[in-house]
């Protein structure tokens, strides 16, 4: 006997194989950049975490996820891996998207998440040369700032 899939539980199927790819390419950028996550200045993680909200941007596209999905991942990824709380997270996000859809916002914020979009796609091509130039290039701006 053939058992049905419900369309929920595909769509938890597919949140949850995006979760770990975002949990895969933090860690990633954690090694090239040699500091792991939970030694990075709130600076670091808060550009991280824009870089990263690229990247759902991407898994977005690619995975065709709606809007309350992306939101969802969005949220998702800002308390694990980045250790926000619920509230913080859920903050935060709404401050990438409003970022992400009018980049008069904040200029060097929306550069980041573009930046993110390009740096999952090096993440998914195993360009961790590309990777590490690209997220290296964007907290040596941001640092340079303060």
């Amino acid at each position: 006997m053939t058992e049905f899939i419900k369309a929920d539980d595909i769509n938890d199927v597919i949140l949850a194989a995006a979760a770990n790819e975002l949990e895969q390419m933090v860690d990633k950028i954690c090694e090239l950049i040699g500091t792991p996550l939970e030694q990075t200045t709130e600076l670091e993680r808060q550009v991280m975490a824009a870089f990263g909200f690229g990247a759902v941007y991407g898994i977005t596209n690619r995975d065709q996820l709606a809007e309350p999905q992306a939101h969802a991942l969005s949220i998702r990824m800002l308390i694990k891996p980045f250790n926000y709380s619920e509230q913080q997270a859920v903050d935060f996000a709404d401050d990438l998207i409003r970022v992400a859809s009018d980049r008069e916002v904040h200029l060097v914020m929306n550069t980041i998440i573009q930046r993110g979009i390009d740096g999952h796609r090096q993440f998914n091509q195993e360009d961790d040369e590309g990777l590490e130039r690209n997220i290296q290039e964007i907290l040596t701006a941001v640092q340079s700032q303060k």
